[in-house]
């Protein structure tokens, strides 16, 4: 992997530096960690796979050059001997579900995320509530051999909200990141970037596969399921992302998630 500056914002001196081992002491095991806001993990790789979690809020991880974010409602699979990187903004309570290179060859080649299904959820709690580390027992192998096969079959994503390094949209979207709030029109930001606004329109949907509009709108969706964790209201949260009605958050949640923020409060 070739040096070069890090597309992660907000860099901070926190440094996290996970300890490699040679070998898992078994196919299948848990590692945890609390991390404090604005702490980046030091880039690294295993000859296993690694399935990374976490309990609320929003995690970034870098790998393959691209920076890859994820909502609680997803994790983040990076295959044996991949690279990576990761930065959380908030404090977060991470998980990783190291898997053993032989087992690893049914997941995807590639770096991608993997939506957190009913089961594949219920699953994982149960070894993570019962602190499970290494999975030995008869019970744990069956269902850590159950969670293999289900994240097998669950339909994957590239990235929820991809990044990209292109010298005119790269500024456009670190500004929408750390102010979801920003309504400007894609013709200002053309201004903004002495560009021309068809030009920024055909570069997002070459460089990320969808329109400025969809973009900024997971931008939003990412930044307001951080907030729903913290005990302040809907409408608090509508104004923080730009609404200036409650309504309409409420509308653009229920749209993107299936539930209003109110149920998906409850139900995390």
């Amino acid at each position: 992997m070739p040096t070069r500056t890090p597309n992660i914002a907000n860099r901070t001196a926190n440094k996290f530096e996970p300890k490699l081992d040679d070998k898992l002491p078994t196919d299948i095991f848990f590692h945890y960690f609390f991390l404090e806001a604005k702490t980046e993990t030091l880039p690294h790789s295993h000859v296993w796979g690694q399935l990374h979690l976490i309990k609320q809020g929003v995690l970034e991880m870098e790998v393959d050059q691209q920076v890859m974010v994820c909502p609680a409602s997803y994790a983040i699979w990076t295959p044996p001997n991949q690279i990576h990187r990761a930065f959380n903004r908030g404090d977060i309570e991470y998980c990783a579900i190291n898997i053993a290179l032989d087992l690893s060859q049914s997941l995807p080649e590639q770096a991608c995320m993997i939506p957190l299904t009913p089961l594949i959820r219920a699953l994982i709690d149960d070894l993570v509530e019962r602190k499970t580390t290494a999975v030995v027992s008869e019970e744990d192998k069956c269902m850590g051999y159950v969670l293999m096969e289900r994240l097998a079959k669950t339909n994957v994503i590239d990235n929820y909200l991809p990044s990209t390094r292109d010298k005119l949209l790269a500024p456009i979207l670190a500004q929408l990141q750390e102010n979801p709030a920003d309504d400007s029109s894609l013709a200002t930001w053309a201004k903004r970037v002495f560009s021309t606004e068809r030009t920024l329109t055909r570069r997002f949907k070459k460089e990320l596969n969808m329109s400025f509009n969809d973009w900024r709108q997971r931008a939003k969706l990412v930044k307001a399921i951080m907030l729903l964790k913290e005990s302040i209201s809907i409408n608090e949260i509508a104004f923080e992302l730009g609404y200036s009605q409650g309504s309409s958050f409420i509308k653009m949640f229920r749209k993107l998630t299936g539930v209003t923020p109110d149920q998906f409060r409850k139900l995390n």
